[in-house]
């Protein structure tokens, strides 16, 4: 495994691999086996860009054992592609993504892309209303292998009111209760929008960090990531 990746592919992408190594470790410093634990939380942020500090160990065990489904629209495609280049560049870091299906690889990280039979996945079709949340319900009942779900915003908190984003960090609730054995990622969303829109989407995105932070969620702060000139 190469040692540095950082220098060559974005921020983001080594962080959300950062993020699902760390869940199948328990993100401890040792790292001594998998423990993946639903309700353990923790923030990836430009902290967490530096790929060359995960142990061989850690990314082994979440090729083994993480099997994610992630549902975005075309801010979060920045991440699978980003894993994709980290794979071309190093072998080792094996990802499998499979659209609309969950791919079956041995030794590589299997990604569920979308849901069933769309890849474009918008906050009506992820956790936003009960036809909504039946989408990703179908996905987790139709996949029991899958442990991991998540789901990025485009530039919806540039707009949304503090009780849409409630709305949404209440679904994501209501789906921890209804799947124990799944660890929902949260995001915040992206951090292109300025003036009236970019005061509102930095207090909707703080208002998912307050509710991680306090309620031990694990978090991937695409804002934070995208607040900051990657300059290696």
């Amino acid at each position: 495994m190469a040692a540095i990746l950082t220098g060559a592919f974005p921020s983001g992408a080594l962080s959300l691999f950062l993020l699902l190594v760390l869940s199948a470790c328990g993100g401890g410093p040792a790292g001594p086996g998998p423990d993946i634990e639903p309700g353990d939380g923790f923030t990836i942020d430009h902290t967490c860009t530096d790929i060359g500090q995960i142990p061989p160990a850690w990314i082994d065990s979440a090729q083994a054992l993480l099997k994610v489904h992630y549902a975005h629209t075309s801010h979060g495609e920045q991440l699978t592609v980003g894993l994709e280049r980290l794979e071309s560049s190093d072998p080792y870091l094996d990802v499998e993504i499979g659209y609309c299906e969950l791919p079956d690889a041995p030794g590589a990280l299997c990604i569920f892309d979308g849901q069933s039979g769309e890849t474009y996945i918008t906050p009506d079709l992820y956790w936003q209303g009960e036809d909504g949340m039946d989408l990703t319900r179908e996905v987790l009942d139709g996949n029991p292998d899958l442990n991991v779900s998540m789901w990025a915003w485009c530039t919806q908190c540039d707009y949304y009111s503090h009780a849409e984003v409630q709305e949404y960090l209440d679904a994501m609730t209501q789906f921890e209760s209804e799947y124990p054995e799944v660890v929902f990622v949260y995001f915040t969303g992206n951090a292109q929008a300025t003036g009236a829109e970019g005061w509102n989407r930095a207090q909707r995105n703080q208002q998912i960090r307050d509710y991680c932070e306090e309620h031990d969620r694990m978090l991937f702060d695409f804002e934070d990531l995208d607040s900051w000139w990657y300059d290696p």
